[in-house]
Protein backbone atom coordinates (compact mmCIF):
# COMPACT_ATOMS: atom_id res chain seq x y z
CA UNK A 1 0.00 0.00 0.00
CA UNK A 2 1.33 2.82 -1.06
CA UNK A 3 0.57 6.39 -2.34
CA UNK A 4 1.89 9.70 -3.92
CA UNK A 5 0.37 12.88 -5.12
CA UNK A 6 1.76 14.98 -8.29
CA UNK A 7 0.68 19.12 -7.40
CA UNK A 8 0.68 21.44 -10.03
CA UNK A 9 0.68 19.51 -13.16
CA UNK A 10 -0.38 20.85 -16.85
CA UNK A 11 -2.06 18.14 -18.67
CA UNK A 12 -1.42 18.35 -22.23
CA UNK A 13 -4.85 20.14 -22.14
CA UNK A 14 -3.49 22.81 -20.51
CA UNK A 15 -5.88 22.42 -17.28
CA UNK A 16 -2.85 22.16 -14.33
CA UNK A 17 -4.35 19.77 -11.14
CA UNK A 18 -3.12 17.81 -8.23
CA UNK A 19 -3.14 13.66 -9.77
CA UNK A 20 -3.54 11.61 -6.65
CA UNK A 21 -1.97 8.18 -7.51
CA UNK A 22 -2.65 4.70 -5.09
CA UNK A 23 -1.27 1.85 -4.84
CA UNK A 24 0.23 2.12 -8.43
CA UNK A 25 -3.24 2.90 -10.36
CA UNK A 26 -4.71 6.59 -10.70
CA UNK A 27 -6.94 7.32 -8.15
CA UNK A 28 -7.83 11.04 -8.21
CA UNK A 29 -7.36 13.67 -10.75
CA UNK A 30 -8.70 17.39 -9.48
CA UNK A 31 -7.82 19.72 -7.01
CA UNK A 32 -7.80 17.63 -3.35
CA UNK A 33 -4.36 17.44 -1.48
CA UNK A 34 -4.97 13.59 -0.10
CA UNK A 35 -2.32 12.54 2.64
CA UNK A 36 -0.07 10.26 0.86
CA UNK A 37 3.34 8.63 1.29
CA UNK A 38 5.55 11.23 -1.13
CA UNK A 39 4.43 14.32 -2.66
CA UNK A 40 5.99 16.05 -6.15
CA UNK A 41 5.36 19.79 -6.95
CA UNK A 42 5.47 19.71 -10.60
CA UNK A 43 6.01 23.62 -10.50
CA UNK A 44 3.35 24.17 -13.49
CA UNK A 45 5.81 21.54 -15.76
CA UNK A 46 3.70 19.29 -17.97
CA UNK A 47 2.41 15.96 -17.11
CA UNK A 48 1.69 13.22 -19.97
CA UNK A 49 1.16 9.47 -19.87
CA UNK A 50 4.53 7.04 -20.02
CA UNK A 51 5.48 6.81 -23.53
CA UNK A 52 4.68 3.38 -24.96
CA UNK A 53 7.88 2.49 -27.59
CA UNK A 54 6.21 -0.08 -29.81
CA UNK A 55 9.55 -0.55 -31.26
CA UNK A 56 12.78 -1.48 -29.24
CA UNK A 57 15.69 -4.53 -29.48
CA UNK A 58 17.24 -5.00 -26.39
CA UNK A 59 19.58 -8.02 -27.38
CA UNK A 60 18.61 -10.52 -24.96
CA UNK A 61 19.63 -12.87 -25.49
CA UNK A 62 22.60 -13.61 -27.45
CA UNK A 63 24.18 -9.93 -27.51
CA UNK A 64 24.11 -8.71 -24.21
CA UNK A 65 27.28 -7.03 -25.19
CA UNK A 66 25.43 -4.17 -26.85
CA UNK A 67 22.61 -4.16 -24.67
CA UNK A 68 21.04 -5.93 -21.89
CA UNK A 69 17.12 -5.27 -20.67
CA UNK A 70 18.54 -3.25 -17.46
CA UNK A 71 20.99 -0.80 -19.25
CA UNK A 72 17.98 -0.77 -21.80
CA UNK A 73 15.24 -0.29 -19.61
CA UNK A 74 17.70 2.31 -17.88
CA UNK A 75 18.44 4.43 -21.29
CA UNK A 76 13.67 4.13 -21.79
CA UNK A 77 12.67 5.40 -18.28
CA UNK A 78 15.49 8.30 -18.90
CA UNK A 79 14.22 8.82 -21.90
CA UNK A 80 10.44 8.75 -20.47
CA UNK A 81 9.67 5.79 -21.88
CA UNK A 82 7.46 3.57 -19.33
CA UNK A 83 6.08 0.53 -21.85
CA UNK A 84 8.53 -0.80 -24.67
CA UNK A 85 7.36 -3.54 -26.96
CA UNK A 86 10.59 -6.07 -27.38
CA UNK A 87 11.30 -7.51 -31.51
CA UNK A 88 12.26 -11.29 -31.79
CA UNK A 89 15.53 -10.83 -33.91
CA UNK A 90 17.48 -12.55 -31.17
CA UNK A 91 19.94 -15.17 -30.79
CA UNK A 92 18.07 -17.43 -31.32
CA UNK A 93 15.28 -15.94 -32.77
CA UNK A 94 12.31 -15.86 -30.48
CA UNK A 95 9.83 -18.02 -33.61
CA UNK A 96 8.74 -20.91 -30.08
CA UNK A 97 6.84 -20.64 -27.43
CA UNK A 98 9.64 -22.12 -25.90
CA UNK A 99 12.02 -19.82 -27.27
CA UNK A 100 9.93 -17.52 -26.22
CA UNK A 101 9.39 -18.16 -22.20
CA UNK A 102 13.19 -18.74 -22.22
CA UNK A 103 13.09 -15.07 -22.86
CA UNK A 104 10.84 -14.19 -20.30
CA UNK A 105 12.43 -15.93 -18.02
CA UNK A 106 15.90 -13.75 -18.73
CA UNK A 107 13.75 -10.63 -18.37
CA UNK A 108 12.09 -10.91 -15.46
CA UNK A 109 13.06 -8.51 -12.62
CA UNK A 110 15.40 -6.95 -15.17
CA UNK A 111 13.79 -4.35 -16.21
CA UNK A 112 12.60 -0.80 -14.91
CA UNK A 113 9.96 -0.58 -17.42
CA UNK A 114 7.09 -2.11 -18.52
CA UNK A 115 7.19 -4.19 -21.45
CA UNK A 116 5.59 -7.00 -24.24
CA UNK A 117 7.66 -8.99 -26.60
CA UNK A 118 7.02 -10.32 -30.35
CA UNK A 119 7.18 -13.85 -31.48
CA UNK A 120 8.65 -13.93 -35.18
CA UNK A 121 7.83 -15.37 -38.03
CA UNK A 122 9.37 -17.79 -40.11
CA UNK A 123 8.41 -19.58 -43.95
CA UNK A 124 7.41 -22.70 -41.78
CA UNK A 125 6.24 -22.08 -37.66
CA UNK A 126 2.47 -20.68 -38.68
CA UNK A 127 1.49 -23.32 -36.14
CA UNK A 128 2.86 -21.59 -33.48
CA UNK A 129 1.66 -18.17 -34.57
CA UNK A 130 -1.56 -19.55 -34.24
CA UNK A 131 -1.50 -20.94 -30.74
CA UNK A 132 0.78 -18.46 -28.96
CA UNK A 133 -1.35 -15.90 -26.34
CA UNK A 134 0.18 -13.00 -24.36
CA UNK A 135 2.54 -11.30 -26.97
CA UNK A 136 2.77 -7.81 -28.53
CA UNK A 137 2.50 -9.24 -31.90
CA UNK A 138 4.00 -10.69 -34.44
CA UNK A 139 6.83 -9.69 -36.53
CA UNK A 140 7.52 -9.97 -40.19
CA UNK A 141 10.64 -9.69 -41.68
CA UNK A 142 10.56 -9.09 -45.75
CA UNK A 143 13.82 -8.13 -45.71
CA UNK A 144 17.07 -9.37 -44.44
CA UNK A 145 18.58 -7.16 -41.08
CA UNK A 146 20.34 -8.09 -37.94
CA UNK A 147 19.80 -11.67 -37.05
CA UNK A 148 18.01 -14.20 -39.32
CA UNK A 149 14.56 -13.77 -39.53
CA UNK A 150 12.99 -13.42 -43.00
CA UNK A 151 9.72 -14.29 -45.24
CA UNK A 152 10.34 -13.50 -48.40
CA UNK A 153 7.11 -15.59 -50.02
CA UNK A 154 4.31 -13.64 -50.17
CA UNK A 155 1.77 -16.48 -50.03
CA UNK A 156 3.12 -17.29 -46.70
CA UNK A 157 2.60 -13.69 -45.18
CA UNK A 158 -1.04 -14.25 -46.61
CA UNK A 159 -1.54 -17.19 -44.23
CA UNK A 160 0.22 -15.49 -41.43
CA UNK A 161 -2.67 -12.65 -41.38
CA UNK A 162 -5.11 -14.76 -42.01
CA UNK A 163 -4.65 -17.86 -40.05
CA UNK A 164 -3.41 -15.38 -36.72
CA UNK A 165 -5.16 -13.79 -34.13
CA UNK A 166 -2.27 -11.08 -33.60
CA UNK A 167 -1.84 -8.00 -34.84
CA UNK A 168 1.61 -8.91 -37.87
CA UNK A 169 4.09 -6.36 -38.03
CA UNK A 170 6.20 -5.78 -40.73
CA UNK A 171 9.77 -4.94 -41.50
CA UNK A 172 8.82 -3.63 -44.86
CA UNK A 173 11.84 -3.96 -47.44
CA UNK A 174 11.21 -6.34 -50.39
CA UNK A 175 13.89 -9.14 -50.20
CA UNK A 176 14.14 -9.73 -53.90
CA UNK A 177 14.38 -6.03 -54.67
CA UNK A 178 17.57 -5.53 -52.83
CA UNK A 179 19.24 -8.90 -53.86
CA UNK A 180 18.60 -6.90 -57.60
CA UNK A 181 20.17 -3.90 -56.37
CA UNK A 182 23.08 -5.17 -54.16
CA UNK A 183 24.01 -7.33 -57.51
CA UNK A 184 23.53 -4.53 -59.93
CA UNK A 185 24.10 -1.41 -58.19
CA UNK A 186 23.32 2.11 -59.38
CA UNK A 187 25.92 3.44 -61.77
CA UNK A 188 26.93 6.73 -60.92
CA UNK A 189 25.40 9.69 -62.02
CA UNK A 190 26.66 12.64 -62.02
CA UNK A 191 28.70 12.64 -58.74
CA UNK A 192 25.34 11.50 -57.04
CA UNK A 193 27.14 7.77 -56.15
CA UNK A 194 29.23 9.41 -53.14
CA UNK A 195 30.86 6.34 -51.43
CA UNK A 196 31.94 9.05 -48.89
CA UNK A 197 28.85 9.43 -47.95
CA UNK A 198 27.73 6.06 -46.01
CA UNK A 199 23.53 7.35 -45.62
CA UNK A 200 23.46 8.31 -49.22
CA UNK A 201 25.12 4.92 -50.50
CA UNK A 202 23.12 2.69 -48.25
CA UNK A 203 20.04 4.58 -49.45
CA UNK A 204 21.14 3.86 -53.39
CA UNK A 205 21.75 -0.07 -52.29
CA UNK A 206 18.56 -0.60 -50.50
CA UNK A 207 15.79 2.19 -52.73
CA UNK A 208 13.04 3.47 -51.17
CA UNK A 209 11.79 1.06 -54.42
CA UNK A 210 12.32 -1.83 -52.09
CA UNK A 211 9.90 -0.33 -49.17
CA UNK A 212 7.54 0.66 -51.52
CA UNK A 213 7.00 -2.28 -53.41
CA UNK A 214 6.71 -4.66 -49.90
CA UNK A 215 4.06 -2.18 -48.60
CA UNK A 216 2.46 -2.07 -52.11
CA UNK A 217 1.81 -6.24 -51.15
CA UNK A 218 1.03 -5.76 -47.44
CA UNK A 219 -1.96 -3.52 -48.18
CA UNK A 220 -3.23 -5.91 -51.14
CA UNK A 221 -3.05 -8.49 -48.46
CA UNK A 222 -4.82 -6.87 -45.64
CA UNK A 223 -7.52 -5.58 -48.44
CA UNK A 224 -7.57 -9.73 -49.20
CA UNK A 225 -7.54 -10.55 -45.74
CA UNK A 226 -9.30 -7.76 -43.53
CA UNK A 227 -6.75 -8.32 -41.15
CA UNK A 228 -4.35 -5.77 -38.95
CA UNK A 229 -0.99 -4.91 -40.21
CA UNK A 230 1.73 -2.47 -38.46
CA UNK A 231 4.51 -1.10 -40.70
CA UNK A 232 7.35 -0.30 -38.96
CA UNK A 233 9.51 2.41 -39.48
CA UNK A 234 8.18 3.97 -42.65
CA UNK A 235 10.91 6.09 -44.56
CA UNK A 236 9.73 6.76 -47.95
CA UNK A 237 7.68 9.81 -49.70
CA UNK A 238 5.72 7.25 -52.24
CA UNK A 239 5.70 4.43 -49.40
CA UNK A 240 3.61 7.33 -47.30
CA UNK A 241 1.32 7.89 -50.10
CA UNK A 242 0.37 4.31 -50.40
CA UNK A 243 -0.61 3.78 -47.29
CA UNK A 244 -2.52 7.28 -47.42
CA UNK A 245 -4.46 5.35 -50.15
CA UNK A 246 -4.87 2.32 -47.84
CA UNK A 247 -6.07 4.79 -45.33
CA UNK A 248 -8.93 6.52 -47.72
CA UNK A 249 -10.11 2.96 -47.75
CA UNK A 250 -10.37 2.15 -44.15
CA UNK A 251 -8.05 -0.55 -44.08
CA UNK A 252 -6.55 -1.76 -40.89
CA UNK A 253 -2.77 -0.37 -41.40
CA UNK A 254 -1.24 1.14 -38.86
CA UNK A 255 2.03 3.34 -39.72
CA UNK A 256 5.24 4.08 -37.49
CA UNK A 257 7.53 6.45 -38.11
CA UNK A 258 11.04 6.31 -36.02
CA UNK A 259 13.16 9.45 -34.87
CA UNK A 260 16.04 8.56 -37.18
CA UNK A 261 13.76 9.30 -40.65
CA UNK A 262 12.01 12.20 -38.89
CA UNK A 263 15.38 14.16 -38.00
CA UNK A 264 17.79 12.97 -40.28
CA UNK A 265 18.61 12.69 -44.17
CA UNK A 266 21.53 11.54 -46.45
CA UNK A 267 22.40 15.06 -46.59
CA UNK A 268 22.53 16.01 -42.55
CA UNK A 269 24.02 12.63 -41.64
CA UNK A 270 26.88 13.21 -43.90
CA UNK A 271 28.91 13.07 -40.93
CA UNK A 272 27.95 10.12 -39.51
CA UNK A 273 29.29 7.47 -41.03
CA UNK A 274 28.49 4.07 -40.33
CA UNK A 275 26.33 5.81 -37.46
CA UNK A 276 24.05 6.21 -39.79
CA UNK A 277 23.80 2.88 -41.59
CA UNK A 278 20.47 1.73 -40.79
CA UNK A 279 17.45 -0.76 -42.42
CA UNK A 280 15.79 0.75 -43.98
CA UNK A 281 18.25 3.12 -44.81
CA UNK A 282 18.39 7.16 -43.96
CA UNK A 283 15.97 8.32 -46.83
CA UNK A 284 16.26 12.22 -48.79
CA UNK A 285 15.50 15.41 -47.15
CA UNK A 286 12.07 15.32 -49.37
CA UNK A 287 11.11 11.84 -47.93
CA UNK A 288 11.84 13.45 -44.28
CA UNK A 289 9.50 16.50 -44.73
CA UNK A 290 7.35 14.14 -46.32
CA UNK A 291 7.46 12.10 -43.10
CA UNK A 292 7.24 14.76 -40.55
CA UNK A 293 4.10 16.43 -42.27
CA UNK A 294 2.47 12.83 -42.01
CA UNK A 295 2.62 13.60 -38.05
CA UNK A 296 -0.05 16.30 -37.71
CA UNK A 297 -1.88 15.30 -40.76
CA UNK A 298 -2.95 11.72 -38.79
CA UNK A 299 -1.32 9.75 -41.21
CA UNK A 300 1.47 8.40 -39.04
CA UNK A 301 0.03 6.63 -35.78
CA UNK A 302 2.93 6.22 -33.49
CA UNK A 303 6.28 7.09 -32.79
CA UNK A 304 8.80 3.68 -32.27
CA UNK A 305 12.32 4.67 -31.73
CA UNK A 306 13.94 1.39 -33.71
CA UNK A 307 16.39 1.39 -31.02
CA UNK A 308 18.65 -1.10 -32.00
CA UNK A 309 21.92 -0.50 -30.52
CA UNK A 310 25.97 -1.78 -31.71
CA UNK A 311 28.85 -1.15 -29.85
CA UNK A 312 31.40 2.02 -31.15
CA UNK A 313 33.97 -0.96 -32.77
CA UNK A 314 30.90 -2.75 -34.62
CA UNK A 315 30.18 0.09 -36.26
CA UNK A 316 33.85 1.40 -36.93
CA UNK A 317 34.87 -0.76 -39.50
CA UNK A 318 34.68 -0.72 -43.19
CA UNK A 319 30.78 0.15 -44.51
CA UNK A 320 30.09 -3.52 -45.88
CA UNK A 321 31.49 -5.00 -42.29
CA UNK A 322 29.43 -2.77 -39.96
CA UNK A 323 26.16 -3.90 -38.71
CA UNK A 324 22.86 -1.74 -39.25
CA UNK A 325 20.98 0.04 -36.40
CA UNK A 326 21.09 2.85 -34.09
CA UNK A 327 19.86 3.74 -30.19
CA UNK A 328 16.83 5.49 -29.87
CA UNK A 329 15.00 4.72 -27.45
CA UNK A 330 16.76 7.70 -24.97
CA UNK A 331 16.09 10.62 -27.03
CA UNK A 332 12.57 9.77 -29.07
CA UNK A 333 10.57 11.85 -26.26
CA UNK A 334 12.69 14.99 -26.50
CA UNK A 335 13.04 15.03 -29.83
CA UNK A 336 9.94 14.91 -30.00
CA UNK A 337 9.24 17.51 -27.76
CA UNK A 338 11.38 19.70 -29.65
CA UNK A 339 9.23 19.22 -32.92
CA UNK A 340 6.20 20.84 -30.08
CA UNK A 341 8.67 23.63 -29.21
CA UNK A 342 8.84 24.46 -32.83
CA UNK A 343 5.17 24.33 -33.64
CA UNK A 344 5.29 21.66 -35.64
CA UNK A 345 2.80 19.07 -33.50
CA UNK A 346 1.21 19.73 -30.43
CA UNK A 347 1.87 18.62 -27.00
CA UNK A 348 -1.75 16.49 -27.65
CA UNK A 349 -0.62 15.09 -30.96
CA UNK A 350 2.34 14.06 -28.83
CA UNK A 351 0.57 12.13 -26.66
CA UNK A 352 -1.40 10.68 -29.27
CA UNK A 353 1.26 9.82 -31.47
CA UNK A 354 3.80 8.17 -28.33
CA UNK A 355 1.10 7.53 -25.86
CA UNK A 356 -2.81 6.60 -26.13
CA UNK A 357 -3.04 5.04 -29.76
CA UNK A 358 -0.02 2.30 -29.17
CA UNK A 359 -2.16 1.37 -26.40
CA UNK A 360 -4.97 1.21 -28.71
CA UNK A 361 -3.27 -0.45 -31.52
CA UNK A 362 -1.52 -3.03 -29.22
CA UNK A 363 -4.45 -3.33 -27.06
CA UNK A 364 -2.11 -2.65 -23.64
CA UNK A 365 -4.83 -2.12 -20.66
CA UNK A 366 -5.39 0.82 -19.10
CA UNK A 367 -2.12 2.48 -20.30
CA UNK A 368 -1.35 5.63 -22.40
CA UNK A 369 -3.80 8.05 -20.98
CA UNK A 370 -4.18 10.27 -17.47
CA UNK A 371 -7.25 8.64 -16.16
CA UNK A 372 -8.92 7.46 -12.71
CA UNK A 373 -8.04 3.72 -12.95
CA UNK A 374 -5.07 3.45 -15.27
CA UNK A 375 -1.69 2.44 -14.45
CA UNK A 376 0.15 5.13 -12.83
CA UNK A 377 2.89 5.54 -15.55
CA UNK A 378 3.50 9.16 -15.99
CA UNK A 379 6.15 11.25 -17.24
CA UNK A 380 7.11 15.48 -15.75
CA UNK A 381 8.64 17.21 -18.63
CA UNK A 382 10.09 20.44 -18.67
CA UNK A 383 9.07 22.35 -21.88
CA UNK A 384 11.47 25.23 -21.94
CA UNK A 385 14.13 23.71 -20.46
CA UNK A 386 17.30 22.94 -22.95
CA UNK A 387 19.79 20.05 -23.17
CA UNK A 388 22.68 19.15 -25.36
CA UNK A 389 23.03 15.04 -26.23
CA UNK A 390 25.90 13.75 -25.22
CA UNK A 391 27.57 10.44 -25.64
CA UNK A 392 29.26 10.19 -21.80
CA UNK A 393 25.42 10.95 -20.85
CA UNK A 394 23.63 7.81 -21.89
CA UNK A 395 22.27 5.08 -20.26
CA UNK A 396 22.60 2.86 -23.01
CA UNK A 397 25.12 0.27 -23.27
CA UNK A 398 26.21 0.94 -26.71
CA UNK A 399 26.97 4.40 -25.41
CA UNK A 400 26.79 6.88 -28.43
CA UNK A 401 23.90 8.44 -30.64
CA UNK A 402 23.33 9.78 -33.71
CA UNK A 403 22.39 12.94 -32.89
CA UNK A 404 25.19 13.54 -29.89
CA UNK A 405 25.40 17.26 -29.62
CA UNK A 406 21.73 18.22 -30.83
CA UNK A 407 20.35 20.85 -28.61
CA UNK A 408 16.97 19.81 -27.70
CA UNK A 409 13.98 21.35 -25.88
CA UNK A 410 11.82 19.72 -24.27
CA UNK A 411 13.26 17.28 -21.17
CA UNK A 412 11.62 14.45 -19.29
CA UNK A 413 12.61 15.26 -15.49
CA UNK A 414 10.61 12.86 -13.50
CA UNK A 415 8.97 9.31 -14.43
CA UNK A 416 6.70 7.57 -12.33
CA UNK A 417 6.43 3.59 -13.61
CA UNK A 418 3.64 1.58 -11.90
CA UNK A 419 2.90 4.52 -9.05
CA UNK A 420 6.85 4.72 -8.56
CA UNK A 421 9.47 7.49 -9.16
CA UNK A 422 11.54 5.58 -10.81
CA UNK A 423 13.77 8.42 -12.35
CA UNK A 424 14.18 12.11 -11.24
CA UNK A 425 16.78 14.86 -12.73
CA UNK A 426 19.16 12.32 -13.88
CA UNK A 427 18.77 9.90 -11.45
CA UNK A 428 17.36 6.22 -11.54
CA UNK A 429 15.75 4.60 -8.19
CA UNK A 430 15.24 1.32 -6.65
CA UNK A 431 15.43 -1.88 -7.97
CA UNK A 432 13.61 -3.07 -11.95
CA UNK A 433 10.20 -2.90 -11.10
CA UNK A 434 8.81 -3.03 -14.47
CA UNK A 435 5.85 -5.94 -15.50
CA UNK A 436 5.19 -7.78 -18.92
CA UNK A 437 1.64 -6.27 -20.20
CA UNK A 438 0.12 -8.62 -22.25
Amino acid sequence: MSSLLIKNATLASGQIVNIFIKDGLIYDIGNKSPLCDQKIDAQGQSIIPGVIDPHVHFRVPGAEYKEDWQTGSKAAVAGGVTTVLDMPNNQPAITTQKTLDQKRRLIKNQSYVNYGLYLGATASNLNELKTVSGIAGVKVYLGSTTGDLLVTDYQIVEEILAETNQIIAFHSEDEECIKQFSIFPPRRRAGNFQFSNIAKRHNQLRPEECAEKSTGKIIELVKKTKKRAYICHVSGQKEIELIRQAKDQKLPIYAEASPHYLFLNTQSAIDLGNFAKVNPPIRSEVSQQALQLSLSSGLIDTIGSDHAPHTREEKEVDYAQAPAGVPGVETSLSLMLNLVNQGAITLARLVELMCSTPADIFKISKRGKIEPGYFADLVLVDLKLTYEVKNSKLYSKCGWSPFSGRHLKGVPMAVIVGGRLVYQKGKIFGPPGGCEVF
